[in-house]
Formats: C-alpha cells, structure tokens, sequence
C-alpha cells in the first residue's frame, strides 16, 4: 500500500472540516433574509426532479394598494401565465397576497428556471411602477432577492401545499390569520382547507 503524499492529505483533510461546517439549516433554501447571511450567498438550490417553494416579498409600501387590489391582481396573475409558459415553467399552485407572492412550480431545466425567476420579478416591478423606459429612481418593489427552497419528500410537499393554500384563504378574507399557522390544526381542519 502507498502512502499518500502528506500534501493530499492535508487537502481531504481540510474538505472534510468544511463539510462539517455546512449549514444542513439551509441546504436546499436561498435568497431572502438568508442573503444578509454567509448561508445564503452561495449558488441557488435547484432541482429539475423535486418542486420549489419561491416566496416574492413586497417592501412595504412600494406598491400602494398592495398585489391583492383588483387591477394589480389581474396584472401579476397574466404576468405570471405569460411568463410560466414562455419559461416552460408548471406553477402548481399560487398565493398573490398583499405584500408577497407564495409559489410552487416545476421546470425541466435549471436555466429555464432561473431565467423564469429573474424576467418574472423583473416584469412584475416594471409593469407596478412604470418604468419600462426609465430606470426607477430609488430601492426597488422587491425586498430582497427572492427566496426558495427545494421540497423533498412527500409529507414537505404537503405541507407547503397546505401552507399556501392557508394563505390564500387568508388573503381572501375566508379565514382568520393564526399565529401558530398549520401548528395545532387537526387533519379535519387541514381537510377543510381544500372545501
């Protein structure tokens, strides 16, 4: 047996120290608040395989009336179709709330997808403040990057699907806003969030 130079073991040795390190937290989460942190600066997360939950966050009082008032409703609703398709990107479900906006799509390819995410922020902040032929002078709609996290598994899956749907019906008026969220709530409960 050879011995191995003490070079390439100092390297397999340091490798081993940074995987340690990983943030396990975070593995399959980038964008948002995660930015301000070291655990959000790397490459974005993406699985042609497993859905992803995106979240848009509005800084507060870019948009007046807020993404749920009719006519910027209707807007982000066509922008997102429109945008959807062209990216061959499948939403599976949606949340327009009034300070952000809850997703959860496929895509095929990683760069369909990120090109998805990039126009369709882009498009939404230009169309609401009107600046498709000046730049916009000051901070943006957007609060931060936007934020997403790979779903595996099935019961995460479900969650999330529960999690947007609860926000939907919130949103709309048809249920009250609970601290706790989906915590407590009976699998009665979860089914009536679906009728």
């Amino acid at each position: 047996v050879l011995a191995l130079p003490m070079s390439i073991r100092g390297v397999s040795g340091m490798r081993q120290q940074s995987f340690q390190k990983t943030n396990w937290d975070h593995r399959f989460c980038h964008g948002g608040s995660l930015r301000k942190s070291i655990h959000g600066r790397g490459s974005r997360p993406l699985s042609t395989r497993d859905p992803l939950h995106v979240v848009f966050k509005l800084r507060a009082g870019a948009v007046p009336k807020g993404l749920r008032h009719g006519v910027t409703h209707t807007r982000v609703n066509s922008l997102l179709k429109k945008y959807s398709a062209k990216f061959f990107v499948k939403v599976e479900q949606v949340s327009i709330n009034s300070d952000h906006i809850h997703l959860l799509l496929r895509a095929s390819k990683r760069s369909l997808l990120q090109n998805f995410l990039r126009v369709f922020a882009g498009q939404v902040a230009q169309t609401l403040t009107g600046t498709f032929q000046q730049k916009q002078a000051g901070p943006g709609i957007w609060k931060a990057r936007p934020w997403t996290r790979v779903i595996r598994g099935f019961k995460p899956y479900q969650i999330v699907r529960n999690y947007i749907q609860l926000n939907t019906l919130e949103a709309a008026g048809q249920r009250p806003y609970r601290k706790d969220r989906l915590r407590g709530l009976s699998p009665e409960d979860l089914g009536g969030l679906w009728t």
